[in-house]
This record gives structure tokens, C-alpha cells and sequence, in this order.
């Protein structure tokens, strides 16, 4: 492994609300893992850091209910993050900057780098016999 390969960008995220229970966030790169939070309402929400490589895509997808997040640029190599949202537009997170997202029911969010590029072929063909 190069040193390289260690370099990343990334955030952090946090759920507000008891649908955040429910988000999963799901990576071109990674396993799917549902987000949770704390069980009792009186302690405040757990920030979750997650790394974003250069190619990589996140999307913050909920299966049911209308989670509140909150998502903080952590800065990195490849520039700032950009959120594209299903139903809204698009915001840029520089280093540091803050986000609060209501999200509608069944909305999915798209998290990548500035530098982000599409993959050159369109997947595995199969041979015509």
C-alpha cells in the first residue's frame, strides 16, 4: 500500500431526530452501515467521522421517516464537499463549515469531492457468443 492510498478527504455526521436511526450511508467503496444515535434524548447527538477518497461517492439514503443530520466539512487533499441533494440543490462545504439537512421522506443525499470523476467504462460486458 502507498502512502498515497491514505489520503482522503472527509466529514463528520450526526442524527437529530429518531429517523436518523434509519439513514444508511451507503459508499461506492465501502459496506453500507445505518448511522443510529444515542438512546437517550438528554445527552447530545455523537459526531460519526467518515473519509471520502478522491473517487468515491456517499449517499445518505433513509429507509423511512424524514431524518435531521448535520454534516461538517473536514477539509482534505481534494478540495471542498460537495452535497447534492435529491430534491434541492447543491451546497459546497469548505473546511470547518456546517450543514443542518431536513430531509423529505425516501430523499437521498450525494456527498463527493471537488475533484470527483466518473468511472471511464460503463461496468463489465459480457462476450456475445
Amino acid at each position: 500500500m502507498t502512502a498515497s492510498a491514505n489520503i482522503c478527504n472527509g466529514f463528520k455526521i450526526r442524527g437529530l431526530n429518531a429517523d436518523a436511526d434509519k439513514l444508511a450511508v451507503q459508499s461506492t467503496h465501502e459496506t453500507t452501515w445505518l448511522l443510529g444515535r444515542r438512546k437517550w434524548a438528554r445527552i447530545a447527538p455523537a459526531w460519526r467521522e467518515v473519509g471520502l477518497a478522491q473517487n468515491e461517492l456517499k449517499v445518505l439514503r433513509p429507509y423511512g421517516g424524514a431524518p435531521v443530520i448535520e454534516l461538517q466539512s473536514l477539509g482534505g487533499p481534494y478540495g471542498v464537499l460537495i452535497v447534492e441533494r435529491a430534491r434541492g440543490g447543491t451546497t459546497v462545504l469548505r473546511n470547518g463549515r456546517k450543514l443542518r439537512l431536513e430531509l423529505g421522506h425516501e430523499e437521498s443525499v450525494v456527498l463527493k469531492t471537488e475533484h470527483w470523476r466518473s468511472p471511464r467504462t460503463e461496468g463489465v460486458h459480457t462476450a456475445s457468443v
